[in-house]
């Protein structure tokens, strides 16, 4: 299947996401971590060894990201990739120790949420009157659900009965 001794960090995320992420976590979750691995992680990291990476090639990396503009939120998620990446590695008794749970990854800083005054809200759903999208800007400023849940919304999602 593969060379264990010369596999790279690539070949075996490739191996990972595919035998032990897919279809163990949401499709949304397994795209984003195939998205960041493929146009971050490999590029980066890809070619070297599996059992050559240390602590300070993962260190070196995200800082690397860091400077390049990513958020230390989307550098945290690259070092939960290479965490549970690599411990899969050691269960599999491909690397000896996980070389990511040493590294400190960069702490996301929490997004302070704003609300939209009275005045800020009248005009919100006067500029959606009559628009395609107005039952949704509605739900969103009287339920405070955010973008992605109610994108996600589907009619068995309501209940009439208690609606009535």
């Amino acid at each position: 299947m593969y060379d264990d001794e010369n596999m790279t960090i690539g070949e075996y995320l490739d191996v990972w996401l595919k035998g032990s992420v897919y279809g163990s976590v949401r499709q949304s979750t397994y795209d984003r971590d195939t998205n960041l691995v493929n146009n971050h992680i490999k590029p980066m990291l890809g070619g070297l060894r599996l059992k050559k990476l240390n602590s300070a090639h993962i260190q070196s990396f995200y800082g690397n990201r860091l400077d390049a503009g990513l958020s230390a939120s989307t550098v945290h998620k690259m070092h939960d990739i290479l965490r549970r990446g690599l411990a899969q590695a050691v269960t599999w008794h491909l690397v000896p120790r996980n070389v990511a749970d040493v590294v400190k990854p960069p702490r996301p800083v929490p997004k302070e949420m704003v609300a939209l005054s009275a005045g800020e809200t009248r005009r919100l759903l006067e500029a959606g009157s009559g628009n395609l999208l107005e039952a949704l800007y509605i739900l969103a400023v009287h339920t405070g659900m955010r973008q992605g849940e109610l994108l996600a919304l589907r009619w068995q999602d309501v209940d009439m009965e208690t609606l009535s």
